[in-house]
């Protein structure tokens, strides 16, 4: 792979960070929050998401990109309102702006006409402000060279910003009267030719500085050289920027120039105190330079007090007279910027290179890295746990300080494994703000009025974990929003307000994360749901199931009760895929309903799907483990308390409740010769806080194990999670709690 393939690489998974970032900014915008800020930050992606396409040469995606960019910016002045049509645009164009990623990243083309439409949305909003604009929509445009496009009859520049009469070389610049306070800032601003080659525009970049304070800027024309010289896509003009800004510090003001970093040169310098303007200095002789071409020299606008005039502009270009003697003009010296300053001479910026402060810093690192990382932590577990049993009591008492390195090398395994396993936690709110845009889909498919509440975006998994449940949730949430949610009249017969609630939130439970989709709908209609299950052969004629059990067989494959099928359900694969790509990632659904109240469905998963803490057990001399998040206590045997019910099966009472009993050497249908009296029961607690008894041969310890796919490298067992090598090298299966439970249960109702 080239270095170009890789920086390519680095730029699409930014954008899909980016994209990331604008579905949530919109959710919250839609949600009513439209502060300033939410605005810069939609700005800034589709900004990044531009420059970068740029410096690639994807002109259709950078075509589109500019043309929103420029609505944004429209919005963000208050020239264009965010109203609600202009807000559902703007998700709209979200969408084409991922399109045209995709297709970069494939290195497809799309149709010549691929959101045209929406770009000609952007031109009329944009043209009903600016009476200038000729009405031609944005068309795609030359990536060597974008010019710096600036209103010079505007009469309302942006709030803060006052634009100062052009100035040749010739020309002094008076600064304006300073009080003695902090927070006088000049910013010598030098772009290149690179910086407009990725579409960048300096006039941007100044409204960015004027939300930080009260700002002036002077356009400087350097000595432009004569004809035969002149290049036509040079860069002529520099600006001075004076910045009252008493709040603002100088990472925040580097911060505005951070998309053009490399792409020009960049002064910043807090003024000293100075209580007035110092008088207007003689013009200091320059050499005769012809004119400038008015599309090679970007101009700035007009006065505080009168809008620049073409005729004024011209004036402020016209040359200098020919001074008898050619003198060179001095280099201006400005005040250094912690122990770097600004170059006059060479007109280049000297110092250090990075002088923002200090934050949150993070670099990208590819996951197959991290992966290998987190298969070496587990192949250390197995070492350290393999020492540890070697270490019998004559060792432990004869080799005191190897006792003490192997503890301590226990802890130091597990602070690493606890360490590697937060590089790869991620936030599930990169899923959760999906969702928002599926449910204005399918609100408006079905007809239904439905909110949409989450809560827990911020609780953390496992990042392949993470990639799995985006499918799964959007089917659950199709189910609640199509079968749960009910129509705005039928909800006003039940009493019920006229918009339905969908409720998606997660969070920590010991070694799970756990989670709902809840909706304040119908609940399940178990009467057609057992009937539909009859006719499709899914259940026995005579077979009698419970709530719970009726519940669970909207996960059967190919199970649907709709009557017709819709581009939302009713071929019967939605559900059948929650259950199949939960199970392959270790995890459980469960679904509880109430009549006329609505229906909550849980996904219980793994924190991590690397190494497990588990209690180790032995069964007919055989070993397996037990999660230790779903263990509650153990219990001998013989102090325990069992019953028989009148259907034959065995119940464990504890505390006054009664707890199904699954024998673990029944169950797998081996035999062992321990006495029933000296085994023991580990009490377990499954899905919806149900308990049930697992009764062992032995308990052996408690120790951290590596987990291996039984699915991938053999089949699927019921019962069974997975499977760890333990430090003798033996295998040891990992007991699935939720699956013995479901199998006892389907066992029983048949």
């Amino acid at each position: 792979m080239s270095d170009l393939d890789d920086f390519k690489a680095t730029y699409f998974d930014e954008c899909s960070e980016l994209l990331t970032e604008l579905e949530e900014q919109f959710a919250a915008i839609e949600s009513g929050d439209r502060s300033g800020d939410r605005l810069n930050a939609v700005f800034r992606a589709i900004h990044s998401i531009k420059g970068g396409g740029s410096a690639f040469g994807f002109s259709a995606l950078v075509g589109f990109a500019h043309a929103y960019e420029t609505l944004l910016d429209h919005v963000r002045d208050g020239r264009v309102e965010l109203s609600e049509p202009v807000t559902v645009l703007c998700i709209r164009a979200n969408d084409i702006v991922a399109d045209f990623v995709a297709a970069a990243r494939a290195g497809e083309e799309l149709g010549a006409g691929y959101g045209a439409d929406e770009k000609a949305q952007f031109d009329a909003l944009t043209r009903g402000d600016d009476g200038d604009d000729d009405g031609a929509p944005i068309e795609e445009f030359d990536l060597d060279f974008v010019p710096v496009m600036v209103d010079l009859e505007r009469a309302d520049p942006p709030a803060g910003v006052a634009f100062i009469p052009v100035a040749g070389p010739g020309d002094s610049f008076a600064a304006p009267p300073l009080s003695g306070e902090r927070g006088h800032w000049e910013i010598h601003f030098t772009p290149h030719r690179e910086l407009y080659a990725r579409a960048n525009d300096p006039l941007l970049l100044f409204r960015e500085l004027a939300a930080l304070g009260d700002i002036q800027v002077r356009a400087e024309l350097r000595p432009i050289p004569p004809l035969a010289d002149f290049e036509p896509f040079g860069v002529y003009c520099s600006w001075q920027i004076t910045l009252y800004a008493p709040s603002a510090s100088e990472a925040e003001i580097a911060e505005v120039f951070e998309f053009v970093d490399g792409n020009c040169d960049l002064s910043i310098a807090q003024v000293g105190l100075r209580m007035a303007a110092p008088a207007p200095a003689a013009p200091v002789p320059v050499a005769e330079a012809p004119a400038a071409e008015p599309s090679a020299v970007p101009a700035a606008a007009a006065a505080e007090d009168a809008p620049l005039s073409f005729a004024a502009l011209a004036e402020a270009l016209r040359p200098a007279p020919k001074p008898a003697v050619d003198a060179p003009a001095p280099a201006t010296a400005l005040p250094p910027r912690y122990g770097g300053g600004y170059d006059g001479a060479n007109d280049r910026r000297t110092g250090p290179e990075d002088r923002r402060a200090t934050g949150v810093q993070s670099i990208r690192v590819d996951l197959d890295k991290i992966d290998r990382v987190v298969n070496m932590v587990g192949e250390l577990v197995i070492t350290q746990s393999m020492l540890t049993q070697q270490m019998d009591e004559t060792l432990r008492a004869r080799y005191q300080e190897l006792v003490r390195g192997l503890e301590v090398l226990a802890q130091t395994t597990r602070g690493l494994q606890d360490s590697v396993m937060a590089i790869r936690a991620q936030p599930v709110k990169s899923v959760f703000s999906r969702m928002p845009r599926l449910m204005r889909e399918l609100s408006a498919r079905t007809g239904k009025k439905i909110r949409l509440e989450t809560a827990g975006e911020n609780t953390e998994i496992d990042k392949t974990i993470i990639e799995q449940l985006s499918d799964p949730l959007t089917h659950m949430i199709r189910n609640s929003a199509d079968h749960g949610i009910e129509t705005p009249e039928a909800r006003r017969a039940a009493g019920k307000p006229e918009t339905g609630t969908i409720r998606l939130s997660a969070e920590q439970a010991g070694g799970s994360i756990l989670i709902v989709v809840e909706d304040d709908g119908a609940g399940i209609n178990r009467e057609r749901v057992l009937q539909v299950a009859r006719d499709r052969m899914v259940v026995g004629p005579d077979q009698q199931l419970t709530d719970e059990q009726i519940d669970q067989l909207i996960f059967a494959p190919g199970f649907s009760t709709a009557e017709a099928v819709s581009d939302i359900s009713g071929r019967g694969v939605g559900m059948d895929v929650v259950l199949s790509n939960i199970k392959k990632i270790g995890g459980s659904v469960h679904v509880r309903s109430w009549t006329g109240r609505g229906t909550r469905m849980t996904l219980r998963l793994p924190l991590t799907l690397a190494v497990l803490d588990v209690m180790l057990v032995k069964v007919a001399a055989s070993p397996y483990v037990i999660p230790l998040s779903s263990i509650v206590e153990t219990i001998q045997c013989a102090r325990a308390n069992f019953s028989r019910m009148p259907t034959g099966s065995r119940v464990l009472q504890v505390r006054g409740e009664y707890v199904q009993v699954v024998d673990l050497a029944e169950r797998f249908e081996m035999h062992t010769d321990v006495a029933a009296e000296s085994r023991f029961v580990v009490l377990c607690e499954a899905e919806g806080g149900v308990k049930m008894a697992v009764v062992v041969d032995d308990i052996i310890g408690q120790q951290q194990v590596v987990i291996k796919s039984l699915e991938e490298n053999f089949q699927r067992i019921d019962g069974i999670a997975g499977g760890t090598i333990l430090g003798d090298g033996s295998v040891a299966l990992i007991v699935d709690v939720q699956g013995l439970r479901s199998g006892i249960a389907h066992k029983s109702a048949a």
